[in-house]
């Protein structure tokens, strides 16, 4: 873990501190019956204009293997980096599973009332600290890892549908992933309640490179493929 923080440390004099515009394209894979296959893409796609970011994520099975998991889920979120901080003002998802519509609703956030506002007419409260949505917080998460490389733990307060919780990412070690012949060195994130791995490439400003998550009784792995900054 020493070694780490030390890697961490070197790199704040070459990674830029500001959130910096791209575009990720990645596969979708899942561990089914017949084996992991890749059965569908996304794209992360991060904009700046100012120091305003507008994110989203677009990812969708292929008609291929829509018999075997039909689904796609559209988010966005935008906001401000203010000080090396992701605020978030609003967040918005659409998600659909064989075709029926599982969740639809924004979100906006009133950071200096201390509340946010669901579509679905619920107002949560947020407490003092940051407050980030479940697209962002990969906004969040990079930004902490340049500006406090000495951390190991990191902590937000995270709204959704449900309300606002607070999650936990660890640093939990260096990985080398194998992308078309070109070994990338990553710094590997997990997250317990969500189920939910990362592997941040230290070249690109902690960008996922692989995302791992479970979901149900399902493994999801989404593998960059290209990056474009």
């Amino acid at each position: 873990m020493k070694k780490i923080a030390l890697l961490f440390l070197s790199l704040i004099s070459t990674n830029s501190i500001a959130l910096s515009p791209y575009i990720g394209s990645y596969q979708l894979y899942a561990d089914t019956k017949m084996g992991n296959l890749q059965i569908g893409s996304a794209i992360l796609n991060l904009e700046m204009k100012g120091s305003g970011f507008t994110f989203t994520t677009e990812a969708k099975t292929e008609s291929l293997w829509k018999a075997l998991y039909d689904y796609s889920r559209s988010e966005k979120s935008t906001g401000n980096e203010i000080d090396g901080q992701v605020i978030n003002e609003y967040f918005s998802v659409i998600e659909k599973i064989k075709g029926e519509i599982r969740k639809d609703y924004e979100i906006n956030i009133v950071t200096d009332k201390n509340y946010a506002l669901s579509s679905t007419g619920e107002e949560f409260e947020i407490k003092p600290g940051l407050l980030v949505d479940p697209l962002s917080v990969y906004l969040a998460l990079s930004n902490e890892m340049i500006n406090n490389p000495d951390q190991l733990d990191y902590t937000y307060q995270v709204v959704d549908q449900d309300g606002v919780k607070y999650l936990k990412f660890i640093v939990d070690g260096q990985e080398n992933v194998s992308i078309s012949g070109r070994e990338i060195e990553t710094i590997r994130v997990t997250c317990e309640e969500l189920e939910l791995t990362l592997n941040l490439s230290v070249e690109d400003n902690f960008q996922p490179v692989r995302i791992h998550k479970v979901n149900g009784k399902t493994e999801f792995t989404m593998l960059l493929i290209e990056f474009r900054s």
